[in-house]
């Protein structure tokens, strides 16, 4: 039985539910935890803002971006990237997402020395013609939500959930896919909030085990 898993964790202080005096509060409960989890857990774990919400957090807080670009070049945190603002894609002109992905690349450049690989499609929301601008900004791979596009397209088997794939874009070039899920995100929040077991908890990533060799993120959302 053989299940390879893997985590990452969102972070916005842009998020409109967080009031802007209480940033430095997210900053020391939520954000600065995740820098210790690595070693915690013996295994690296990925990390994904965008480039105004490390400017916010410099602001507030410079020895935690400092830690962070420290924790990536140790390897005990892949940095993940989405733009410069979370903004929709499909939503605003070509010359707009391609703009927001230069200007997070440089303030990734600036703030935490890397240049991310892996890119974080912005609410999901997702168009055969945003993978040319994500081929331009130099990313490698898009991660998306198996639950969000699954139920229209029916003719996927279940088990494409389990294996990377490709995103082929309008101009004909394509992106490796890893996926997400809204489910084992939910379940691991559920056990964060008290609602089930630790047990519960373990026994639903497990069953996702079998024969052949399968890859499963098993948290990709909010770390706040």
């Amino acid at each position: 039985m053989t299940l390879n898993i893997f985590a990452f964790f969102h972070l916005n202080l842009m998020f409109s539910s967080i009031p802007e005096e209480r940033r430095p509060e997210v900053i020391a409960r939520a954000y600065w935890p995740l820098l210790d989890l690595p070693r915690r857990i013996g295994a690296p774990i990925g990390i994904e803002a965008t480039g105004l919400t490390l400017e916010l957090i410099r602001d507030i807080d410079p020895d935690w971006i400092a830690v962070l670009r420290d924790r990536i070049a140790e390897g005990r945190v892949e940095f993940i990237g989405s733009g410069y603002a979370q903004l929709i894609g499909p939503l605003v002109p070509a010359q707009v997402v391609a703009r927001n992905l230069q200007l997070g690349n440089k303030t990734y450049g600036e703030l935490l020395g890397t240049q991310p690989a892996l890119a974080l499609v912005n609410e999901q929301a997702y168009s055969g013609g945003l993978v040319p601008h994500y081929r331009s900004a130099d990313y490698r791979a898009l991660l998306m939500d198996w639950d969000n596009l699954a139920p229209h397209h029916p003719d996927w088997p279940a088990e494409t959930r389990f294996k990377p794939r490709l995103a082929l874009g309008s101009d004909g070039q394509s992106l490796p896919v890893l996926w997400t899920q809204t489910l084992t995100f939910q379940r691991l929040q559920r056990y964060a909030h008290g609602e089930i077991s630790i047990g519960e908890y373990l026994d639903t990533v497990l069953s996702f085990r079998a024969e052949a060799p399968r890859h499963l993120c098993i948290y990709s959302n909010d770390a706040e």
